[in-house]
């Protein structure tokens, strides 16, 4: 997940936090989602500043339970350097899906990697709630 997203649902801005948290809670345990240790420590930062710290702890310990970290090695810095993307953060995600094998990044900003060599890798969330909806359905499916 873009670690931008996310935050936009922990600081309630833009109508996203619906979308992500019901995400979040919903999402089809077949689903994994990731974010780079560079978006956990910018997500982290910011969550850790809000007034009650209690409830930033619980925010934090609760994205912990849903989310896995990706560490960001310094081949994959390398390899965002030459991206053509222009926000360099978007390049490193874009490199830690390919070099994790992942199947796409989920990002509310779809413009910001207009860029990428492969735009099938690249979802909103409703492309991602969809498809887990899909998965959701088919254990159904396999189950019946």
């Amino acid at each position: 997940m873009d670690a931008d997203l996310i935050l936009e649902a922990l600081m309630n801005r833009n109508g996203f936090v619906g979308d992500v948290s019901e995400l979040l809670d919903r999402v089809h345990p077949l689903i994994q989602m990731h974010v780079t240790d560079i978006g956990w420590q910018k997500i982290y930062a910011y969550a850790s500043r809000l007034r009650n710290t209690k409830i930033a702890e619980t925010v934090i310990d609760w994205l912990k339970e849903k989310i896995q970290i990706c560490d960001v090695e310094p081949t994959v810095i390398q390899q965002a350097r030459s991206s053509p993307l222009k926000d360099f953060e978007s390049a490193v995600e874009l490199v830690c899906v390919h070099e994790q094998e992942l199947d796409a990044i989920v990002t509310h900003n779809k413009d910001v990697f207009a860029g990428a060599p492969n735009k099938s890798w690249v979802w909103s969330v409703a492309e991602l709630r969809l498809r887990a909806n899909l998965e959701s359905q088919l254990q159904a499916s396999t189950l019946s």
